[in-house]
């Protein structure tokens, strides 16, 4: 076995050294494809070969083509590059942004502090290149000279980038689509009411895709920094991915969302498709939820008659009539969320519970009556025939105790 090893070694040093050769014959002739081929695999035989010859293409009198490959070979090698560092450093005011955007990676693979390379990092974010502009702005954020508006249109351009099928390369392209958006995200989260003003001033200008990316984005505002009515707005768009974001950005919004709630309560009712109003009946449980507190639910309030005279029927009526299962699932369970006060709606429908086909449906409408139990308006009657008769175990036993707990 040893002399077997030993013999695989003696064949492929020279192979070695004859692939090197040859590369580096090809790296002083030829077109540039050529070459560039040439230096990326001369870079995996010999890294200091290849460094050394980056190091001569970086120089500014060599063509551009040449100057992005030795660049980004550079950002290959990392910690093996290290010799190169001072010539990178010296072109990362390259006036050709490909050039001096693969120095800055090159240097950060390197190790080199994130301050060195701001200055560099700043000028790219508004580069023309969406790709270069977005992963610059990305590097940086949050930084004090970049404002919220850059760095958003930067994550647009980056959205707008993979909408049009770039880059060609499916991995790049699938990590572009999902950083450019937790980078808008991070802004909604974190910069404040300027960031809220940011997304919502991209978004006249935005593209479709874009416009999809900021309302979505928007869900991730604190609400002590956004606007409900400005969302509210965008309930009105003719993109259902948009109206959809909207509707769930409004959710932490509670009785500030009162102004547009009529138009959420629309999105319940056909011809929206089936998963257009589930979202719907879930955007309205989350903005006429309760408070946790039993002593909290139990005071009235202005809020709190909304919710049970516009939220509550709504939602009763899309749980017991809808044609879809799954849209009366979701809205029974919205129903829940308004506890205490789902109790007057709830009433309402008493008799139509025990009509509902599928048990898991009737257990969530239920369950939403044991949520309300506290209610005058709970419907009784109902629950007593559902605890002696349903043929379901788990509905019958829900039905029970939710009726002997009012009885207390």
């Amino acid at each position: 076995m040893r002399l077997l090893v030993l013999t695989l070694l003696l064949v492929a040093a020279p192979l070695d050294a004859a692939d090197v050769g040859t590369l580096t014959r090809q790296l002083e002739r030829g077109g540039n494809a050529e070459r560039t081929s040439a230096l990326r695999e001369l870079a995996k035989v010999d890294p200091a070969a290849a460094t050394a010859k980056a190091v001569e293409w970086l120089q500014p009198g060599v063509d551009p083509a040449l100057r992005r490959a030795a660049a980004r070979t550079l950002w290959d090698l990392g910690d093996k590059a290290k010799g190169a560092e001072a010539a990178l450093r010296a072109r990362l005011d390259d006036r050709d942004d490909d050039v001096a955007y693969a120095c800055v990676g090159a240097l950060a693979s390197m190790g080199v502090p994130k301050a060195d390379l701001r200055a560099a990092r700043l000028r790219l974010a508004r580069a023309h290149d969406g790709f270069i502009a977005f992963y610059a702005s990305r590097a940086l954020f949050p930084d004090p000279d970049l404002p919220p508006d850059a760095v958003v249109d930067a994550s647009l351009a980056g959205v707008n980038l993979v909408a049009s099928g770039r880059p060609s390369d499916m991995k790049s392209r699938d990590t572009l689509r999902t950083n450019a958006r937790v980078l808008l995200e991070d802004v909604a989260k974190r910069s404040g009411r300027e960031g809220f003003d940011a997304l919502m001033r991209a978004y006249a200008k935005a593209s479709p895709p874009g416009k999809e990316a900021l309302a979505s984005a928007l869900d991730y505002v604190p609400p002590q920094h956004g606007d409900a009515l400005q969302i509210g707005a965008l309930l009105d768009s003719p993109q259902p991915w948009v109206r959809r974001g909207a509707m769930y950005a409004l959710v932490d919004y509670h009785d500030q969302a009162a102004p547009v709630l009529d138009k959420v309560v629309e999105g319940l009712w056909p011809p929206h498709e089936p998963d257009f109003r589930k979202a719907a009946a879930s955007a309205l449980g989350g903005i006429g939820r309760a408070p946790a507190e039993a002593g909290e639910q139990a005071k009235p309030g202005a809020w709190r008659a909304d919710v049970e005279k516009r939220i509550g029927p709504s939602l009763a009526r899309a749980a017991t009539s809808d044609p879809d299962r799954d849209v009366r699932k979701e809205a029974a369970d919205a129903l829940q969320k308004l506890a205490l006060w789902a109790g007057p709606a709830l009433g309402s429908i008493g008799d139509r519970i025990a009509q509902e086909a599928d048990p898991v449906v009737r257990h969530a409408l239920v369950r939403a009556c044991w949520n309300a139990r506290e209610s005058p308006q709970l419907p009784r009657v109902a629950l007593a025939l559902l605890a002696a008769n349903d043929p379901v175990d788990y509905v019958r036993n829900e039905a029970a105790v939710t009726l002997k707990a009012t009885q207390k």
